[in-house]
């Protein structure tokens, strides 16, 4: 077990938490805009306390990248990037709070970084990305309660999860099941008054976006049943889970999470694993999408990663070759890195796709548009069928002299 007052961070952990951000940041050029991102910036120059489908945290990330580094998907998805890295240290420090000496930590880091849903959603500026990094963080601080911190660090954990809910409400699931799992199985750590105080900053956080939702007759309940409504099942559900971590990865995080619930060397952590499965049931109950639990993985793969130590050397060799295969494969399936008319072709996400034919497609309204009469052009209009489409003619086209595009689309 290492020295928990050793708190240096081992250089392969920084290698690979730098390879991923690197990783992404030379990704980021590639191809286009995805639709999300044009929805984001067309929402970050209309900043609001709430919108009928997210809080505001992402528009206000996407309204200060477009401010400093202009509109260009590079600019967008340096954010994202250096998230990631962030969410690969903080997965690595948590090995290092299980009791997980150097080796466990560089695996750690190396399996959360190769993941394919990380690396998918780290590529572009999305709720998912901030989501996961914020969910790690308050996964970090639990962990490091649970391990004895001060509990004051509950201020800390309200801090996070406010901001947490001010972009993406599924916070409040990571929230309740963590809870839950303290209640089962540490019930001392929710003693005092600290617990509650962490809560009441989270709420104050939360706030302004709840009575946003409120003034405007909670329209995230209605979003919430049409994506439920448009859900794959609980069987793809379940089944899609172990493709999260690029099929490899997922071997240390079942083995993680076994290690939470059943071994006594655990007990302290055990109600993260229970968590785990909480969240797993509520997301089946309610119809969530597949990648809403990817953030429980980075303490689950954490906590996998200390088999990887007692591994003998030939052992870790074919374990470390798996691993670079999983690598390999979150980047072949979710990166751009075939050329853009191959762009698809080992999209495991369907998000590739998305960000390519944009130009286009400005390009054939426009045409439209100019063919028109002259005193016809001054009464048109551009009604498009998505958010995405509105998007791209309003970011794309807004050099061109094309009207403001319009929808009927989630805030369009």
């Amino acid at each position: 077990m290492p020295d928990r007052a050793d708190r240096r961070i081992p250089t392969g952990v920084w290698a690979a938490a730098g390879a991923s951000t690197l990783l992404l940041v030379a990704m980021s050029p590639r191809y286009g805009f995805h639709r999300d991102e044009f929805y984001f910036l067309m929402t970050g120059r209309r900043l609001d306390w709430g919108y009928v489908d997210q809080p505001p945290l992402t528009a206000v990330v996407a309204r200060v990248a477009e401010t400093i580094g202009g509109v260009s998907p590079a600019a967008l998805r340096l954010i994202p990037a250096v998230a990631v890295g962030v969410t690969v240290l903080l997965a690595s420090s948590m090995a290092r709070r299980f009791g997980g000496g150097t080796t466990a930590q560089v695996f750690a880091a190396c399996a959360m970084g190769g993941s394919g849903v990380l690396l998918g959603e780290g590529h572009l500026l999305s709720t998912a990305v901030l989501d996961f990094a914020l969910s790690t963080a308050t996964l970090w601080l639990i962990v490091a309660i649970l391990d004895g911190a001060d509990p004051r660090w509950w201020m800390a954990v309200g801090t996070i999860v406010g901001v947490g809910l001010q972009n993406k409400h599924t916070m409040f699931f990571l929230a309740a099941a963590l809870l839950v799992g303290l209640v089962l199985t540490s019930r001392a750590t929710l003693r005092g008054r600290w617990p509650w105080i962490g809560a009441g900053i989270a709420l104050a956080i939360w706030l302004p976006d709840l009575w946003w939702q409120a003034r405007n007759d909670w329209p995230q309940f209605e979003m919430a049943a049409a994506l439920r409504d448009g859900g794959d099942g609980p069987v793809a559900f379940l089944l899609l889970q172990p493709a999260l971590l690029s099929l490899v990865f997922a071997v240390p995080a079942a083995v993680g999470l076994w290690w939470l619930l059943r071994s006594s060397a655990a007990e302290t952590w055990r109600s993260i694993g229970v968590a785990y499965l909480v969240l797993v049931v509520l997301y089946l109950a309610s119809g969530g999408k597949p990648y809403y639990v990817a953030p429980m993985y980075s303490a689950l793969l954490a906590a996998g990663s200390l088999s990887f130590e007692s591994l003998s050397t030939r052992a870790r060799v074919g374990a470390g070759t798996a691993a670079a295969i999983g690598a390999v494969i979150g980047v072949l399936l979710t990166l751009p890195v075939l050329p853009e008319p191959s762009a698809g072709t080992l999209d495991a996400t369907g998000e590739l796709v998305e960000t390519v034919g944009w130009p286009d497609l400005v390009d054939q309204v426009e045409a439209v548009y100019l063919s028109l009469p002259e005193g016809a052009r001054q009464n048109a209009t551009i009604f498009t069928a998505s958010y995405g489409e509105a998007g791209a003619i309003d970011v794309l086209g807004e050099d061109r002299d094309l009207p403001e595009a319009h929808s009927g689309h989630n805030n369009y």
